[in-house]
């Protein structure tokens, strides 16, 4: 029986269908679905797969069948308590249910009461799948909770059937795979057990879903494949261990990302001044900008800098998930607070959170959780430190940064001064300036003077244009305002909370809930303010 894999981000696969299976329909069914499990796994062949199926009679049954068959786990979500549960299977069904549940990876309940329970259970499943597999004849007269219900949950976020609270995001880019499923008794639909892929329509003539479901999985397993380079520790917890195996990723590439734009201004500073100075024949200008092509390209194939900022998203997103849940909120959802406005390549991020919370954090509640818990305590120091740090980093590199152009600049116009005064000396000044000496032809310390003159303030200025464009893409200037915003931020709610330590009315998870949701916010605009000065080729 296996586990589900709990140092990976696994794919979820969602299951819905009809109870009403024919006995004689159950292989090439069950074919069917496997058929969809092989394509995942060959798609994504370092992800790991999940099943959450609700394991009712018919579709829901074979179809955890199939992937317990297949070595894939199952995550039970039982609509209702098991006792309340059983009463909807016959003798027959009920010794099915009770050998799947016993193989099952986990078991969670989605509602406490009948009442809704199916509606429940098909909200969870919409929820967390990343794809979800419908075994369905196309009927849209569905009860609350059925097959249609369920698929009209996740193409559009809200049930079709019922008036329960609807999912709290438009589904991001899973697709529905609907599997045309015969009823018992029923009238046989055109092309039985055929499997068709429906993306939701998130805009009128919205045509890049399955573009975006395919980029999708690209990232969730090249995550996967960097994890597996870096180990847990053992006796780590899970949570905090892949969120420090993922900043260690994040940090590593940061740096690889940082060397390649840093050999991207040197090239483009090498060959300003080879374009000054004439030193070099033409063809290793040539040179030159066909090695700065190739290090961006390189940079690009592997995309450095964008796994670098995803990685330090999910990382963030965990630390916060982390602190609500030392503090008790284990109910909020980073997910939902985070990145809302931004979908495309950037989805991908919400679905591995989401993923996490599911595997760490749903139904789940840790004994102590306050705002006294060392992990929520520690969060806030920790961050409050590095706010404060990062701001003094921020200004100090931006003054060096100035600094240092402003003291070639110096050199440059002193360089030209010098010049000026020893040709000046040689009496030939006006000549060298207007080009008509006829005396300074052939003489070389005249010819290197007039060198002297233009070229170390022309490279000065070519310097100082590299700094700003590197000062302008790290974008110094508002990250050390951001920066210190933020630590004001941590600074008040650290505050809050010991007065509210002391005995003062407040209410402590508010400000821990609304301390994270600041944190998510400020990322966002750090992970968008990247992605709109990507790594580019320095022309100056």
């Amino acid at each position: 029986m296996a586990g589900i894999q709990s140092d990976r981000l696994s794919l979820v696969v969602g299951i819905t269908g009809h109870r009403d299976v024919a006995a004689g329909d159950e292989a090439a069914l069950r074919a069917a679905f496997g058929g969809i499990l092989e394509r995942l796994a060959r798609t994504c062949p370092h992800t790991p797969l999940l099943v959450i199926s609700g394991l009712a009679a018919g579709a829901d049954s074979l179809a955890a069948e199939e992937a317990i068959a297949r070595d894939v786990p199952v995550l039970a979500c039982l609509p209702m308590p098991r006792e309340e549960y059983e009463k909807d299977f016959s003798p027959e069904e009920l010794v099915r249910f009770g050998d799947l549940l016993g193989k099952c990876a986990r078991t969670v309940v989605a509602s406490p009461v009948r009442e809704h329970g199916y509606v429940a259970a098909g909200r969870f499943i919409t929820q967390y799948s990343h794809l979800l597999v419908a075994f369905w004849d196309g009927d849209r007269t569905d009860r609350p909770g059925g097959t249609y219900d369920v698929i009209a949950m996740r193409k559009t976020g809200r049930p079709a059937m019922s008036h329960v609270e609807a999912i709290p995001y438009l589904p991001d880019v899973g697709p529905v795979d609907v599997v045309t499923t015969p009823r018992a008794g029923g009238v046989r639909p055109a092309r039985a057990f055929a499997v068709t892929r429906d993306f939701p329509q998130r805009f009128a003539h919205d045509t890049t879903a399955a573009q975006n479901f395919e980029a999708m999985l690209g990232r969730i397993d090249t995550y996967n494949v960097d994890l597996e380079r870096v180990p847990a520790e053992p006796g780590e917890p899970a949570l905090d261990s892949l969120e420090r195996r993922t900043d260690a990723i994040a940090n590593r590439l940061q740096r690889q990302s940082g060397l390649f734009q840093m050999l991207l201004l040197v090239i483009a500073f090498f060959a300003a001044a080879f374009q000054v100075t004439g030193l070099v024949p033409p063809l290793a200008k040539v040179l030159g900008l066909l090695a700065a092509f190739v290090a961006y390209t390189i940079a690009r194939k592997y995309d450095y800098e964008n796994r670098y900022q995803d990685y330090r998203a999910v990382s963030e997103g965990l630390r916060v998930q982390h602190a609500w849940m030392c503090a008790g909120l284990r109910h909020r959802l980073v997910d939902n607070a985070y990145l809302r406005m931004q979908e495309n390549e950037l989805q991908w991020i919400r679905l591995a959170l989401r993923y996490f919370y599911l595997i760490y954090c749903e139904g789940r509640e840790l004994p102590d959780a306050s705002h006294r818990h060392p992990g929520c305590f520690e969060w806030v120091r920790s961050q409050w430190r590095y706010y404060l740090g990062a701001a003094k980093k921020e200004a100090r590199l931006n003054r060096r940064l100035d600094g240092v152009a402003v003291a070639a600049l110096a050199v440059g116009v002193a360089c030209t001064l010098y010049s000026a005064i020893a040709l000046a000396q040689r009496h030939l000044f006006v000549c060298s300036l207007v080009g008509h000496c006829t005396s300074a032809t052939g003489d070389p310390h005249i010819a290197f003077l007039q060198d002297f003159f233009t070229v170390p303030v022309a490279l000065a200025a070519v310097l100082a244009a590299i700094f700003t464009h590197f000062s302008e893409k790290e974008n110094l200037a508002g990250n050390e305002r951001r920066y210190e915003r933020m630590f004001h931020v941590f600074d008040r709610a650290r505050r809050e909370l010991l007065r509210i330590e002391r005995g003062e009315p407040g209410n402590a998870q508010a400000v821990i809930y609304e301390l994270g949701h600041a944190a998510l916010v400020e990322h966002a605009d750090w992970l968008i303010m990247r992605r709109d000065r990507p790594m580019k080729v320095v022309t100056v």
